[in-house]
């Protein structure tokens, strides 16, 4: 267990079609860490700015249509690894005072979809050398694109539906062509998802050439990759949570099945369905899933082989599709899951404000394990070249 009054960052927001989803999974986090540690909100505008503040706690605040909030902006410091206050009284670079650099023991990414989820804001950390409480970049790129998730699956040699990729480029150039594949490899019904989104967003069942063609505009209007998948009839969804990290043991929460109100589960059966705003938290869901324990071992050991097949950290949740025949397909892996799944871990005895201070310690470690390694080594290979060059000229 980490030690006591850490002060913890936690980001969320972001330049993402999962931003409120986002939001709401951070004032979570803010609200348990505070009983062990000094949280910091840190919030990521929609348009890209940063933010800290203790209006920031306020789920009203994020409400209003004003853009970004009245809040104090803060700038990311990537050659010294920490945030900095913006300067008063002028601009950032011509201020009399220096900016007020905030010191953090640690980042919490509660930051869901593209820039926060994909690798991106992994990367600007591990440039600064901050510890964070996440997916490495690698894991998080990996399982945020779908495409790249079924080859690592086939080579872990973990079961995952067929599918069918097709780019942006391609449906702008000949869309007959593009649905004619479709059709070619896939019965009706089939699912069509944009390969690097979640949440559900724009993700459409097609029982129609029509249906199929209007999916495939939506889904290229929200990224430049799509997948096609066919549809698992008569089966149901399950998810579970693993905790750990690279070189320590896995270990799988309880699991749930989801309840949704039509063939998938939408957007709105994830976080509206219980019509309070509490994101995953107030999804309608049996817990534990009612899918007997042979087959709850079968999802859990393949949860834990996903989660180290990706080099995951932290908590990521695995999403499974198991069809009438009680075959089980993995769906895809969250790696900054809504709401941390903390509702999976709670029936096994890890309270919420437990699973944080584990994830914590787990980035600490990692973090110091990252450390250890030689990144950095002087060479004479300059002093040679530059040599050689000398006697070439006097040659």
């Amino acid at each position: 267990m980490p030690p006591s009054g850490l002060r913890v960052g936690v980001a969320f927001g972001g330049r993402s079609v999962e931003h409120d989803v986002s939001i709401v999974t951070g004032l979570q986090a803010l609200g348990v860490l505070e009983e062990r540690h000094s949280p910091v909100p840190i919030y990521i505008a929609r348009s890209g700015r940063w933010y800290t503040g203790e209006t920031l706690r306020e789920l009203s605040v994020y409400q209003q249509d004003s853009g970004d909030p009245d809040a104090e902006e803060i700038h990311f410091d990537l050659h010294n690894g920490r945030l900095l206050r913006a300067a008063t009284g002028g601009s950032l670079l011509r201020s009399r005072r220096s900016p007020e650099p905030m010191e953090l023991d640690v980042l919490v990414l509660a930051t869901h979809g593209t820039q926060g989820e994909d690798g991106c804001l992994q990367g600007a950390l591990e440039l600064a050398r901050l510890p964070y409480v996440g997916p490495a970049v690698g894991a998080a790129a990996a399982a945020m694109d779908k495409v790249t998730t079924k080859a690592i699956l086939a080579q872990a040699g973990l079961p995952a539906l067929d599918h069918l990729a097709s780019r942006r480029e391609q449906w702008e150039r000949d869309r007959a062509s593009v649905c004619a594949s479709v059709r070619e490899r896939f019965p009706f019904p089939l699912y069509v998802k944009p390969a690097s989104l979640g949440s559900s967003v724009g993700v459409s069942r097609c029982c129609t050439d029509p249906e199929l063609a209007d999916a495939l505009e939506l889904g290229f209007e929200l990224d430049r990759v799509c997948l096609v998948e066919p549809a698992v009839e008569d089966g149901s969804e399950v998810n579970c949570a693993v905790i750990g990290r690279p070189g320590a043991e896995p270990r799988a929460s309880v699991c749930e099945q989801p309840v949704a109100a039509e063939s998938f589960l939408s957007f709105h059966d994830k976080y509206m369905g219980g019509g309070k705003g509490e994101g995953m938290k107030g999804a309608q869901r049996l817990i534990p899933a009612p899918i007997g324990e042979q087959l709850t071992e079968q999802v859990q050991d393949l949860a834990a082989r996903a989660f180290t097949a990706f080099g995951c950290a932290g908590v990521t949740r695995v999403d499974f599709l198991i069809d009438a025949q009680e075959r089980v397909y993995v769906n895809e892996l969250n790696t900054i899951p809504g709401s941390f799944s903390f509702y999976l871990w709670e029936p096994a005895g890890l309270p919420f404000v437990d699973l944080m201070d584990e994830l914590i310690d787990l980035a600490l470690a990692d973090h110091r394990e990252q450390l250890r390694t030689t990144t950095v080594f002087a060479t004479n290979l300059l002093a040679l070249r530059a040599a050689g060059s000398k006697a070439g000229e006097k040659a």
